[in-house]
């Protein structure tokens, strides 16, 4: 592995379609899902990558895609929130098939049972699923564990997944390792995936990335299949804008 950012300076954008995660990459990560900051320059940055990309370069986050858009309304680029349960591509939003369904809901009312036994822990609804944070409390990391795990089991179609501090159950079906294989078949010949993460949902994502020959990046520290790493947010910002600069 390198920490080099040069060697990251020669690649050939040409030949790549950038997936990137946004908390604890694009952003720091925060004590809430909304006591993020968003850089100023963050949105033009990105635009102007998009640009130079030609469209391949996605926003593949945990966030689902209402959070991201009031972050960054203008970007133009394709989006696939909630872990790819949800996307929009191409100016066009498509909902999981879950949304509604009495399988959230089951998950929803479980979910806020566990949230409220004790003080440190936080729910997170979204529309295919729930989360539970215990950032606050990192003690109760075992109890939410095995109490989301219990839900997933319970409810047909859903699956629990780990992410720093939290516990998320959501549709089977969804994955930021699902988005590259989805996005990536579609792609021309010759196009590697470039993933850009720093947990363990995009590690999977690095994982099919890896078998594509692409190139992985991973934001900050813990074990990762990645070639790269960058010491946090800073640098991945860094890195883009050197990128976005060879468009102007």
């Amino acid at each position: 592995m390198t920490d080099a950012v040069d060697d990251l300076m020669q690649l050939d954008l040409s030949r790549h379609c950038i997936f990137l995660d946004f908390d604890g990459t694009l952003v720091e990560l925060a004590p809430t899902p909304d006591g993020i900051t968003v850089p100023d320059e963050l949105p033009a940055l990105l635009a102007d990558l998009h640009a130079r990309m030609e469209g391949r370069l996605l926003l593949v986050s945990g966030r689902e895609i209402s959070s991201l858009t009031a972050h960054l309304k203008k970007f133009p680029g394709d989006i696939f929130g909630a872990h790819g349960a949800e996307m929009r591509r191409g100016g066009i939003e498509t909902p999981h098939t879950l949304v509604g369904s009495d399988a959230v809901a089951r998950v929803q009312a479980e979910a806020e049972k566990i949230a409220a036994a004790a003080a440190g822990l936080l729910l997170e609804n979204k529309k295919t699923g729930a989360v539970v944070h215990f950032r606050a409390d990192p003690g109760q990391d075992g109890f939410v564990h095995t109490a989301m795990a219990k839900v997933a089991a319970e409810v047909p179609g859903m699956d629990l997944h780990a992410s720093k501090m939290a516990y998320e159950v959501r549709p089977a079906d969804a994955s930021k390792a699902g988005v590259v294989k989805t996005v990536m078949a579609q792609m021309g010949e010759g196009i590697r995936p470039i993933v850009i993460g720093d947990d363990v949902t995009d590690e999977e994502a690095m994982v099919v990335a890896r078998q594509m020959q692409g190139v992985c990046i991973r934001v900050g520290d813990g074990d990762t299949v990645a070639q790269h790493r960058l010491p946090g947010t800073p640098a991945v910002l860094d890195l883009l804008r050197i990128w976005a600069e060879d468009n102007k």
